[in-house]
């Protein structure tokens, strides 16, 4: 045993991330330095707890969500299908759904009387917007996205995401009925023809949750995701979910002896538990799609490293005389992935650093905007005065500084450390450093 997890150790920290050579071997290496790193990844972000107030959230906003779903149906006059379509979808016991039914149903009833008009209107959008912004800022963790959505942002897309996700589950419901009905009265039962197609049809939720969870994974995060990464984890996600739903719903022959104990109250625990499970799939979704368009910056399977003080100080210096450099030949400015990509450096130590010298008022944070989705970088002051000295003065300065006397030894040290900054490029311009080879 001791054997084996010492090859197992050498395996996941070397040999998977050797070049290999032979198409199918590197898909599935490719496949397991994926499923190596968003499970790492999963566990060192501990999204399980992430799941778990995402679960408490999603309580707090069924009902409401459910309302909205059931309004616009009922505006298109399929609100039959839609709650077909949850009753198929949603994994719950049946006595969970008709509660929620029979609470949605009163829901709408008191919303038509105007009693919620005032502050039920006010709580109804504060967990909505409560879910959405929890689901932002999971996903935002995932992708080491520092900066929230703007409010107008929040606004305009939740508001977008309320009104399009009852359309989408109303569509995608009318639509898989009138397929299920047109091809079971007008095919012909020519050989093997009607089987095959009422066959395929069977895969149609598969397809339906797989395009769900690839708009989730696109959109949620306030970055740009790669199509092909969302879906990818999309692709994944959809097909784990419903077989979710399937184990679920077989499940209940198992579980005769949970109900005998609890009776109907089991029905709430057992939700409460798939609810988990499946934002836990989403969450790992989410890290699935990171990982798979970042995958280029792993090294040797670290997403982290714990810099020496002289690479830390190096790498500030070659990060920021990149951006003075961009900025000085009059090219617009570069994201910490393009930066990455650029300097052969990993994302997550480019972002770190990025973030240090934001801070540290050398560099400018420029926010993304509709033509940009990442976050650039310009210089924060003149490029001609930002030299190495300079540039590491301002890094020593960063924080609390200690009060010295005249007779403390500590003070010649400080002197002494300064001195050394006024050597080597001393009066050179960071955009006039020589390129790193």
């Amino acid at each position: 045993m001791s054997s084996f997890v010492q090859r197992l150790t050498l395996f996941l920290h070397r040999d998977l991330w050797k070049p290999t050579t032979g198409k199918w071997r590197k898909v599935w290496m490719g496949a397991l330095k994926r499923l190596y790193l968003t499970i790492r990844l999963f566990l060192r972000e501990g999204l399980a707890y992430r799941a778990s107030a995402l679960t408490y959230s999603s309580l707090l906003s069924l009902v409401p969500i459910l309302a909205i779903i059931f309004a616009v149906a009922k505006g298109f006059g399929l609100a039959a299908f839609t709650e077909e379509w949850i009753r198929s979808n949603v994994v719950a016991k049946p006595e969970i759904i008709d509660t929620l039914v029979g609470f949605v149903q009163s829901y709408l009833n008191h919303t038509q009387g105007g009693i919620f008009l005032g502050f039920g209107l006010l709580m109804l959008l504060y967990t909505l917007f409560s879910l959405t912004d929890s689901i932002e800022s999971a996903f935002n963790e995932i992708w080491q996205v520092e900066q929230p959505r703007s409010l107008f942002r929040m606004v305009t897309d939740y508001t977008a995401v309320f009104f399009l996700l009852p359309i989408f589950i109303v569509v995608t419901s009318g639509l898989t009925y009138f397929i299920y009905s047109a091809a079971d009265e007008w095919l012909p039962n020519v050989m093997l023809l009607r089987p095959t197609v009422l066959f395929l049809l069977k895969f149609l939720p598969y397809l339906v949750m797989v395009l769900f969870f690839t708009c989730l994974f696109a959109f949620m995060p306030n970055t740009h995701v790669k199509l092909r990464s969302a879906l990818l984890a999309g692709t994944l996600t959809g097909v784990l979910f419903q077989l979710l739903q399937i184990g679920y719903l077989h499940s209940q022959v198992w579980l005769t002896s949970y109900n005998a104990i609890y009776g109907s109250f089991a029905a709430l625990p057992l939700f409460l538990l798939m609810c988990q499970i499946a934002w836990m799939l989403t969450l790992f979704g989410g890290a699935l799609a990171y990982v798979d368009q970042n995958l280029h910056s792993f090294y040797y399977g670290q997403e982290s490293v714990r810099l020496s003080r002289v690479d830390h100080d190096c790498l500030c210096v070659q990060l920021a005389a990149a951006v003075c450099r961009q900025f000085a030949a009059s090219r617009p400015p570069l994201s910490a992935r393009q930066l990455a990509t650029q300097e052969k450096v990993h994302l997550r130590v480019v972002t770190d650093i990025l973030g240090e010298l934001s801070q540290a008022g050398v560099l400018l944070k420029i926010p993304e905007t509709e033509n940009n989705r990442e976050t650039t970088y310009l210089p924060a002051g003149d490029i001609h005065r930002l030299t190495p000295a300079t540039l590491l003065e301002t890094l020593d300065r960063r924080g609390t500084s200690l009060p010295l006397t005249e007779e403390s030894p500590w003070r010649a040290f400080r002197s002494l450390r300064k001195s050394l900054f006024s050597g080597l490029y001393a009066d050179t311009p960071l955009h006039e450093l020589p390129k790193k080879e």
